[in-house]
């Protein structure tokens, strides 16, 4: 009976580690070029 409640409680925190390295991925993804290019363009200009 005690080891039904603590695989909720260890898989929730990884659940939300996981939702959170997957957003960032997401968020470099849709921003991480544009980041790249105005860097690039404050160096050179």
């Amino acid at each position: 009976m005690t080891s039904a409640w603590r695989s909720p409680i260890v898989w929730a925190p990884a659940a939300l580690v996981a939702a959170a390295v997957l957003l960032s991925f997401v968020m470099w993804g849709l921003n991480g070029p544009a980041y790249l290019v105005d860097l690039v363009a404050a160096y050179c200009l």
